[in-house]
């Protein structure tokens, strides 16, 4: 533990909470955005973690979480230091724009994936002020973090649950010998990550596998940078719903976090049970999929429940015209079984669209190297 911790203008304090503002960028009429900060310190040494929350405007239960924790009576309690941003995009809280208006993108696809800069093209948009911030504020992360959650909401009335990202290791200009050692501390950060997971205690869903992983940006999200590029173990908590952040999700949250701090031995105590929420074991490996979807447009009235356990061709959903008549055979079947992690918001569909999210069996492995061309573009 750096007990001369600063982030920002806040600056960790033994046996307190300390506050401050880390500069984000100024526009062009003036306006200084900063983000929040927060430092808890223990009065014993110990590793250090950051909170973060508050990426997509919409989201409010991460920094709902961050509030409720950070008390002077954990800084009391605690060894080590709790670094806590519980707004890392003001604008798009403060417009609650999932997408803000500065950036043209999910801002949570705009921390670095360890390539090397390449010289500015022309003929291309150069990076906004909100990525060279997360730039700046990722090298701040990496140099003193351990471990990190980031938090977020998934949808209306979803299961609580964990994102576990696959490791993913280098074997670019390598030697067998080479990639086989960078191969097992890809393991042994997979082991440390599972045990970190275990310990927040919520449903727990496998991301996307590689490619799709890689093609949806997910290496660039803010506990995708921690992981990936600075080796950190970090993990998403999706925290339901989202405007109006669910009471006992926040609960479940809170007492999760404090676990994950009792195993890294942060703080004492027994472990507290995630009694607040449905938390499944489905028994095996699953990842997330979008399914089944419509292929007309239509309305579709909801069969099944969130946390629901469903089977392939169990019925879902009541398909059925503008005026309420059936359409076709009258209903939509699952695909593949699976557990039901949310409902698409919503009765009415155009072709394509999902109508549940769904966590499903998973057979990809959790480590495996990157594809072949990433490092090359």
């Amino acid at each position: 533990m750096a007990t001369s911790l600063q982030v920002g203008t806040a600056v960790a304090k033994p046996g307190s909470l300390q506050y401050g503002e880390w500069a984000a960028f100024e526009d062009a009429v003036g306006t200084r955005e900063f983000l929040p900060v927060i430092i808890a310190q223990g009065r014993e040494e110990g590793p250090c973690i950051w909170l973060t929350a508050g990426i997509h405007g919409p989201e409010h239960a991460g920094p709902s979480v961050l509030y409720h924790l950070l008390t002077p009576e954990l800084a009391d309690e605690l060894r080590g230091t709790i670094v806590a941003l519980p707004a890392l995009c003001p604008p798009g809280l403060r417009t609650m724009a999932y997408v803000p208006y500065h950036v043209p993108e999910n801002p949570n696809r705009l921390w670095p994936d360890g390539r090397e800069s390449a010289p500015q093209d022309p003929d291309k948009p150069a990076p906004s002020a909100q990525e060279r911030a997360y730039a700046r504020l990722y090298r701040e992360m990496e140099a003193s973090a351990d471990y990190l959650i980031d938090y977020h909401n998934a949808w209306t009335n979803s299961l609580s649950f964990v994102f576990k990202d696959r490791i993913l290791y280098r074997t670019d200009g390598k030697s067998a010998e080479e990639v086989a050692a960078t191969r097992a501390e890809a393991e042994a950060l997979a082991g440390q990550l599972a045990a970190m997971i275990e310990a927040y205690g919520h449903t727990v869903v496998n991301e996307f596998p590689v490619e799709k992983y890689i093609d949806e940006k997910l290496h660039r999200s803010t506990s995708g940078a921690a992981l990936l590029v600075g080796g950190i173990p970090a993990f998403t908590a999706e925290l339901s719903t989202g405007h109006l952040p669910d009471a006992a999700v926040v609960q479940a949250a809170v007492a999760g976090t404090r676990n994950v701090l009792r195993w890294a031995g942060m703080l004492d105590g027994p472990r507290e049970p995630i009694d607040q929420i449905t938390v499944i074991e489905s028994g095996y490996p699953v990842r997330r999929r979008q399914t089944p979807r419509v292929d007309r447009a239509c309305v579709v009235l909801h069969t099944v429940e969130t946390g629901d356990t469903v089977k392939a061709g169990d019925v879902v959903g009541l398909v059925r015209d503008v005026w309420g008549r059936p359409l076709g055979e009258g209903v939509i079947r699952a695909e593949e079984g699976g557990i039901v992690l949310g409902r698409a918001h919503g009765i009415y569909f155009n072709p394509g669209d999902p109508v549940l999210y769904m966590a499903v069996r998973d057979e990809d492995p959790m480590v495996g190297p990157y594809p072949e061309e990433f490092y090359k573009k």
